[in-house]
This record gives C-alpha cells, structure tokens and sequence, in this order.
C-alpha cells in the first residue's frame, strides 16, 4: 500500500509539471502580517483512557441493558482482553460404557439482568500511541487447567470444542478487520491456539468479541457453540469437575 501510494503522487506531480503554472499560495502564520489580515489557530488534542473499560453489552450489540457478568477485567491496558463467559456444561448422569462422551455447553446467561447470550470473549485495542505501527494483534487461547474434580481425578484427554466462531463488535464497524474467523478451534491441554489474526492495515482499533455461535439461537434454545469431548477411558465419578481456560491478547506488529 505505500508504494502503490508513492506511485500515485509522483504521478500526479508529473501531469501537473505539464500544465500552466500554478500559482504558489503561501500560509500565514498565526497572527496579523498587514492591515486588512488577522490569523486565528485551531487547536486540538487526543489522549487514550486505557483505564475504562467498555459497556459490559451482550456480543455485537451496541444498544441495550448492560450486564453484571462476566466481570471485567480491572487492569488498565490499551491492548487487552477486556472479559471471557464462564462456560456450564451441565449436569449429566453416569452411563455403564466406555464411549467417548459429548456434552454442549449451556448458553450464557447474566444473573443479574437476566439477559442470555452466546459464549464470547472481549477484547480491546485503542493504542494510539506513535510507536504502534498499526492496531494488530493475535488472540489465543490454552486449555490451562484439565477438567478436575475435588479429589483431584481429571478427565485425562479431555477436549474443547468452539464452533459458529465469528468477529463481532458494536462499536467498531468501520475499523473490523475484514477476515472471517476460523468457524472451528479445538483446545486440548497445555497447548496454545491462535483463534484470530488481524494483520489489515487501517483495521483493528477498537472493542471486538470473538463470539460462539449467535445470540438469536442462545435465546431460542438451539444453541451449540461450545462442545466438551470426553473419551471413553475415563472412569466418570458422581462430582463435579472444573477447568480453567486463559484467553490471551498479543501485539502483531
């Protein structure tokens, strides 16, 4: 894009080499340089608030009521990860077989408005800063912590399923990086997956979510955005397991 940029002028300061001449116009510095000509000057500054985070709205949506959940991340930061869904599974009874197990994750839903969305994760990037070439970053994610339940027996090869992934944001439409996301990501124990890349030039400032599935089918019951895969070797006990999945942010340039 630069050279094709430099090309354009050097072309256009040629034809014009060609034509009449044109008169040079000279600009006045702020002030009165004579009699019948006073200068005023604008004025105007930008500063970034890394400490703000965005309306806590559901994925993709611009207008409405906020949400308690998910908390937010508190740390100030121009490039962040701003919030990530907690994900339920469920409750499943025990079946006498050694097959492998499936189980979707239920949509999400706000305690405290009451409101039902996908599963998403928000980030940011509002670097403004001189040093920042362009707004490009990376997100991933790491099954950090295998599914473990209190007595500390895990799901051994345990897996994660995102499906229906899509880039979305409410506030950022112009800067939205062009490139749809990668619809299928698998997580598996202690190894990092880059979910979305954004290397477009002009693209990338802003407030975007990384969303699973969509907020019209977690409303209608039919969502299916999230699918825990558990092989058969496990032997299932009666309790309740947990995992821990980092989402993580990451300059591009």
């Amino acid at each position: 894009m630069k050279t094709s940029h430099k090309l354009t002028g050097a072309a256009l300061l040629a034809v014009l080499g060609l034509g009449l001449a044109v008169p040079s116009i000279t600009k006045a510095a702020p002030g009165y340089p004579d009699a019948t000509t006073g200068v005023g000057e604008g004025k105007i500054k930008f500063t970034t608030d890394d400490t703000t985070n965005p309306t806590n709205l559901p994925p993709g949506e611009s207008t409405g009521t906020p949400m308690t959940e998910p908390s937010q991340n508190p740390n100030p930061g121009a490039l962040k990860l701003v919030s990530v869904t907690s994900m339920d599974f469920d409750t499943h009874k025990i079946v006498a077989n050694d097959a492998d197990k499936s189980y979707d994750a239920l949509p999400f839903t706000d305690p405290g408005s009451s409101q039902t969305t996908a599963h998403f994760v928000r980030f940011q990037d509002i670097r403004a800063d001189a040093a920042t070439a362009n707004n490009w970053w990376t997100v991933n994610a790491e099954l950090t912590k295998q599914f473990t339940n209190a007595a500390g027996q895990t799901l051994d090869g345990s897996t994660l399923d995102y499906k229906k992934i899509s880039l979305v944001t409410g506030t950022n439409a112009a800067t939205k990086p062009s490139l749809a996301a990668t619809t299928t990501q698998t997580l598996a124990l202690n190894t990092v997956q880059p979910f979305y890349t954004n290397k477009e030039v002009g693209k990338g400032f802003g407030v975007f979510e990384l969303m699973f599935d969509t907020n019209a089918n977690a409303k209608a019951g039919t969502y299916d955005g999230i699918t825990l895969n558990v092989p058969g070797t496990n032997v299932l006990k009666a309790s309740e397991y947990t995992a821990e999945i980092t989402w993580t942010i990451t300059d591009a340039n």
